[in-house]
């Protein structure tokens, strides 16, 4: 009996397993993995555009973009946005089994300690209008948007929306693709300075996670084998 209680519960324990692993390939909204594709000298090139202390015309601060490999570094202190039209090349049809949007973005500075909250809402633009997603977080606190599931890994931040029904319907119906979007930073409360070094890695569209048929089978399996361990008992 405890042998086969060990094989039901291993069997159980793989296929929870397998189940969390099994989702779809996500989209990048500029058609690279990461957004290392945007440049910096196009920002303030109509109709992309910057504010607040992201645009250096009208900021008494200084303010850097960088095209990196893991995508774009921005360096600014206090509030800043950037509003980017999509290359009509990098436009991706979106998969009509999309049906959540991610921001991973890695905070390079101020240390995670410094952090006491910080906004990093980001607008996505389809063939339906402009929908806001994310919103404020640290680490260990679950972020202001109840919609959105924000994780910290040390200083690499993730946040995952669903999208809205209007967005959501026009991914269902295919044709749609994401043709703009905002990126902005708001050091809301920091211990110290205002001061800021962040790289938005991603931005990406996905298919909520689904079971394989590898994973369904073992958990049948495990059913099985639970059945059969209580029927020995």
């Amino acid at each position: 009996m405890k042998q086969n209680a060990h094989y039901t519960a291993g069997a159980l324990a793989l296929a929870g397993g397998l189940l969390l692993a099994g989702s779809a390939q996500a989209q990048s909204v500029t058609g690279t993995p990461y957004l290392s594709n945007i440049d910096p000298s196009t920002l303030n090139t109509s109709p992309n555009a910057t504010y607040a202390s992201w645009n250096a015309a009208s900021s008494s601060t200084p303010v850097t973009f960088n095209s990196l490999s893991t995508g774009l570094e921005v360096s600014a202190a206090t509030y800043g946005s950037l509003y980017y039209v999509v290359p009509n090349a990098n436009v991706q049809t979106l998969n009509p089994l999309d049906t959540e949007a991610t921001l991973t973005f890695t905070v390079n500075s101020p240390t995670v300690a410094n952090i006491y909250w910080i906004g990093t809402p980001f607008i996505l633009g389809d063939n339906t209008g402009a929908v806001t997603y994310g919103g404020y977080s640290t680490a260990g606190n679950p972020g202001s948007n109840p919609l959105t599931t924000v994780t910290w890994n040390g200083n690499v931040v993730t946040e995952s929306q669903p999208l809205s029904a209007a967005q959501l319907a026009a991914v269902q119906a295919g044709n749609d693709a994401i043709y703009s979007f905002n990126l902005e930073t708001d050091p809301a409360a920091f211990n110290g300075p205002p001061i800021y070094d962040i790289t938005f890695n991603s931005l990406v569209l996905s298919p909520a996670a689904t079971p394989e048929p590898t994973s369904l089978a073992l958990v049948a399996l495990g059913a099985a084998g639970f059945v059969i361990s209580r029927r020995r008992k």
